[in-house]
Parts: structure tokens; sequence; C-alpha cells
């Protein structure tokens, strides 16, 4: 595998970039955060010692609304859940506006969900008091998330959270620090870190936006605000497919975190599915895996993805839509030539075949 790895040719992203930058963002010097996960598990194992338990579960609470739903609010009074009732809880909103969202899980729109953030030693002995605290409350809630600063070993975790399930007929789901440090470090929630818990560093330097950049900002903002509006496209809801998709590869171009771009795309296929044409909803699905592979290297997303895509494709009488999968099978074919998949794991003899069928089918088609 080492040798395999050493082998590999050009990532697709590098040899995109240099191909076609001006798909690629054009800003120079942004602005980062510099924090490993070592150094955010040590601040979250001493969080009480520095007493900064406050700052803790506001930072919980901000992490919560980018990875799980973005419609939360805080609890009141000075304590927050310290009475045992939810630190945070959703607020509802329409449907209309959920199917909109891009962050998250959209069916918070619908449930009344609880959160309870704690960095107390003892989380399972935290955690069943937090349940039942909340669940005492009896304001239904369907859903309730344990966050917690301490490692939970997942068998334990599991345990706690199927007992408190079943004796309470909700639904529990306890998220400990490995989970922090996955959402921080690995998909780039650095700043939250920096701001809310003072951990890490700013590296800032004289941040220049690129010409380019600053339209595609511009046109971005513009779009989202008209997403965020119900009314904006009533009576078409064709264009506002057509909108989402252009907020998604804008997203894409800007090179903004991969979690807010993979969300775009998500909610570019969902108003697809619901809303599109045939054609919206191939373009929709086909740019999600285009992306996933020329900016962020997921060539195994390329793999898992294509059979599903190609179904979809299978029955079109038109080559402009076979022109997706032909594309997607030159990108199996690029993967195998830099090694980063075996001839076997693209199964691209199989592959090949089916989508060569169905264009000589059309090619006889006078």
């Amino acid at each position: 595998m080492a040798e395999r790895e050493q082998e590999k040719g050009v990532a697709p992203s590098k040899f995109m970039r240099e191909l076609r930058p001006e798909f690629y963002s054009d800003t120079s010097d942004r602005t980062a955060y510099q924090l490993d996960a070592s150094a955010l598990e040590y601040h979250l194992d001493s969080i009480t010692s520095r007493n900064q338990t406050h700052d803790f579960e506001l930072f919980c609470r901000k992490l919560c609304e980018r990875t799980i739903c973005p419609n939360l609010k805080p609890a009141t009074g000075p304590e927050g859940g310290g009475d045992s009732k939810a630190d945070s809880e959703t607020i509802p909103i329409a449907d209309e506006i959920a199917t909109l969202t891009y962050v998250g899980d959209a069916n918070a729109a619908q449930e009344r969900w609880a959160f309870a953030f704690s960095a107390k030693r003892k989380w399972a002995e935290k955690v069943r008091n937090d349940v039942a605290g909340i669940v005492a409350t009896q304001r239904g809630y369907q859903k309730v998330y344990c966050v917690t600063a301490q490692f939970a070993r997942a068998k334990d975790r599991a345990r706690v959270e199927d007992e408190l399930s079943k004796q309470y007929g909700v639904t529990i789901t306890i998220l400990d620090r490995s989970w922090i440090v996955d959402q921080v470090v690995s998909n780039d929630r650095k700043d939250l870190a920096f701001n809310y818990l003072g951990v890490g560093q700013e590296v800032a330097g004289s941040r220049r936006l690129g010409p380019t950049d600053y339209s595609r900002s511009q046109q971005l903002e513009d779009i989202e605000k008209m997403l965020g509006n119900p009314e904006a496209f009533s009576g078409m809801k064709m264009q506002r497919v057509t909108e989402s998709l252009v907020a998604a590869k804008l997203s894409r171009n800007l090179e903004l975190p991969r979690i807010e771009t993979e969300g775009r795309f998500a909610r570019a296929i969902r108003l697809a599915e619901q809303d599109g044409t045939y054609r919206q909803k191939l373009e929709a699905h086909y740019e999600s895996i285009w992306t996933a592979f020329w900016w962020f290297d997921d060539i195994a997303y390329l793999n898992g993805r294509y059979d599903e895509f190609a179904n979809m494709v299978s029955d079109t009488d038109h080559a402009i839509n076979l022109e997706f999968l032909c594309n997607l099978v030159q990108l199996l074919f690029n993967s195998v030539i830099h090694q980063h998949l075996t001839v076997e794991e693209a199964r691209l003899e199989e592959r090949a075949s089916r989508l060569t069928e169905r264009l000589k089918l059309i090619a006889e088609n006078k």
C-alpha cells in the first residue's frame, strides 16, 4: 500500500488548477487559523479548570448550528441549561425555508430538538441527568443531542444512547470530544475554536480579494438572499433550481470550505429532485461528482457514485445527456492512469462497455 501511495500520479485538483486556473479562487493571503488536534484535545480536557464552561456552551451551540441545524436558539437565564433544561433547542421554521437550507439536517425544521452541553468528567452521569431534566419539561422533544468535552468510548456511548432512548422514548445522540475535534480540525471550522474558546492562532495576512472572487462573492451573496426568500421564485421553481446550482458552483470556485460547498450541492440536488426537469436533475448530480473529483481529490466519491448516475442516464435518447457519463468515464480512466484506482476497482471494462452500447444505439438512430 505504501509503495502504491508513492507511485500515484498528480492529484486531480493540482492538475486542473494548472490547466484551468480561472476555475479556482484568485484570492491571495487568506486569513487562516492554525490549530492541530492535540492542542484542541488538551484545551477541551482543561475547560473546567480554566472556568470556561460558559464559553464551551457557546462554542458548542455555534458548532451545532454549522453541523446539525442552523435554527438554534440559546437557553434563557444566566445559567443556561444548568437548571436541567436544554442548553439550546431548535426554532420551528416553515417547510419552504427548511428546503432551502444547505447546513445540517432539514428535518430540524419539522421536529423539536434539544441540546445539552457539558465539560464534566463524569459524562455518562451528566448525560443521564440532562436527558431526565429535558424530558421532564414535557415540551415534546423528538431528539436530544448531548455534547461532551470528554472522550466517550463508542461502546459506552452506544450503550447509554440505547438505554436512554428506550427509557424515555426519545432519540438520544451523544457527541464526544472526538466528534468535536473532527468537526473543527478535519472540516476546517477552526475559526469557531479561535473565536469562542481562544485556542489556536490566527494567521492573518494582507488579504487581497481577487477581482474574479470579488465578482463571485457578490453573485453568491445576491443569489443566497433570493434563495432565502421563499416568495422570490413564486411560480418559477425551475428557475430556483438553476440559481441553487449556480450558488453551489460559485461556492466551489471561491474554494469555500468543502462542507459549505457540498451543502449547497445537496440543496441543489434536493430542489432539482423536487421541482426540476430531468436535465436539471442530471446536472445537479453530475456537478456534485465533478466537484468532488477536481476540487477535493475525492476519487472514491466518483467511483462510488458512478453506477447510480449511470442508471439515471441509461434510458436517455439525447447524446448531450450521455456526455455527462462520458466525462465521468474519462475521470475513471485518469484515476487508473495516475494509479489512484486499479482497473478492477474502477471496473473500467464493464462500465466503458455499457456506455459504448448506449452511444452505438444513438449513433445508429438516423
